[in-house]
């Protein structure tokens, strides 16, 4: 029951800060990260982030880039890839270069240094697409390049981790990094066959099921198993949920009904948890000791994105107005970056000194990034 009480606080709450945010124009995602950030142990310390909670939020992020993924184009997906990738490697890059550069002035030592960049090397697009669904801006050019740089640095940034953390702890091995990508390798091939055999095959038999909601709920397997899949193969189960959404999408066998009831589903509980729980883990108890820390790779943290994916588009043909918006599409760090934080801190990668600024700078990086993404959106319309 004591569970039951959180969940029905968190979610009267969502709906009345999301009216608020609403109302004066400002995307409700932003209202709900604060609302977990004063929930938690930053402010109130009444909502803990139990393993409930955590498990509730990552089926929302799953559903939320599985509607991304029901939500767009194939097609445009497949025509910019080559700027996605430009986009992706140099929002990579750049962050790393100026997130060590940052650490090792702050007289971080060199290893942790190193561990500090990929971190920032992150991107969770989950936040974005919430912006760019708002905005109905997703099936835009700049939204599709957005969520193909976000696949591409999702595989950056685990590649990089999976050799730097190997690497730094003595673990590394080639042939590890060989069976890694041969495990990729099986994820694209089993996902091209269901997306030209095995899923279509699927829809088709949905048909003759005479069960309550069936076309959704074998939707929803189809979006787990790709989830469950990814995850099994060292990949994000996020990006799962997306080729699955992806996948599903372009089958002619596919209703807009379908991706309706996936909505209702995932905005009714899911979706809200997953964002007000970001905030929670928020702990402003060591925040005047690291205040200049935090301010400087909050600072770099956005404009290494900010300046990096935005010259990766402008190198591919993008102008200055797109460029911008697709630079702030890819700021967001969420919990990509809380994971490998995560994952460093339990190898000894990230020390207990430093936890703590690096968790409070992802989550204000999080917290600012839709304002810059509406802002290069709300020019662009302008303009």
């Amino acid at each position: 029951m004591e569970f039951i009480e959180i969940l029905t606080l968190i979610l009267f709450l969502s709906v009345v800060v999301s009216t608020v945010f609403n109302r004066i124009n400002i995307p409700s995602v932003i209202g709900q990260l604060l609302l977990g950030v004063i929930l938690g142990k930053g402010v109130l310390d009444i909502v803990k982030p139990t393993h409930s909670l955590e498990l509730f939020a990552e089926i929302g992020v799953i559903l939320l880039m599985f509607i991304a993924g029901l939500e767009s184009d194939f097609k445009l997906l497949r025509k910019h890839f080559a700027p996605s990738f430009n986009v992706a490697v140099f929002g990579v890059v750049i962050p790393m270069i100026l997130t060590f550069v940052t650490s090792i002035a702050f007289g971080i030592e060199l290893r942790e240094s190193t561990f500090i960049a990929v971190i920032f090397a992150a991107t969770s697009v989950s936040i974005s697409v919430e912006v760019l669904k708002g905005l109905n801006y997703l099936q835009s050019k700049s939204g599709t390049v957005i969520l193909g740089a976000a696949v591409v640095d999702d595989i950056l940034a685990i590649s990089i981790l999976s050799i730097m953390s190997g690497t730094l702890t003595g673990d590394f091995s080639w042939q590890s990094l060989a069976l890694l990508v041969c495990l990729w390798i099986v994820f694209v091939v089993v996902t091209i066959a269901s997306y030209k055999w095995i899923i279509p095959e699927i829809l088709n038999l949905v048909k003759y099921l005479d069960a309550p909601q069936a076309p959704t709920v074998v939707v929803l397997i189809i979006c787990f198993i790709f989830a469950v899949f990814a995850d099994a193969v060292h990949l994000d189960a996020v990006l799962g949920a997306f080729a699955a959404g992806i996948i599903v999408s372009a089958s002619d066998q596919y209703d807009n009904e379908i991706g309706d009831n996936i909505e209702k589903i995932g905005y009714s509980i899911f979706i809200p948890i997953f964002f007000v729980s970001i905030g929670l883990s928020i702990d402003f108890s060591n925040f005047l000791k690291d205040f200049w820390l935090i301010v400087s790779l909050t600072v770099v943290g956005i404009v290494g994105k900010l300046f990096g994916a935005g010259l990766g588009a402008r190198i591919s043909g993008f102008s200055n107005k797109e460029s911008y918006i697709i630079g702030s599409g890819m700021i967001s760090r969420g919990e990509m970056a809380l994971i490998i934080a995560q994952i460093g801190f339990e190898v000894r990668l990230l020390s207990e000194e430093y936890y703590s600024a690096i968790i409070i700078s992802i989550i204000l990086i999080t917290v600012l990034a839709p304002f810059f993404l509406k802002n290069s959106i709300s020019r662009d319309v302008i303009e």
